[in-house]
């Protein structure tokens, strides 16, 4: 499947220098193809105003202790919540 790039990814790819690409060892034809594959991959990913999907995690306690709670995104509904994706180690 031949995905067709959006013009700021083309524009990326055009823009970028010889001595950046030697740099980071790619080619205009390699950076064009890993963008394809990251947007088909992102293909069935959640988009911009989507619902987020419902999931259960546990919760902790104040000290970052495992409480053995569970609780469901969806048991928060109406109220604000930030998700924060990361390492903490």
């Amino acid at each position: 499947m031949d995905i067709e790039l959006p013009q700021k990814m083309e524009n990326r790819i055009a823009g970028i220098s010889d001595d950046e690409l030697k740099f980071r060892g790619w080619t205009r034809d390699g950076m064009r193809a890993g963008y394809r594959k990251r947007l088909a991959d992102d293909v069935n990913s959640p988009q911009i105003g989507d619902e987020a999907p419902n999931f259960e995690l546990e919760r902790l306690g104040p000290a970052g202790e495992r409480t053995g709670e569970q609780m469901t995104l969806s048991s928060l509904r109406g109220k604000p919540v930030g998700l924060i994706f990361g390492s903490y180690t």
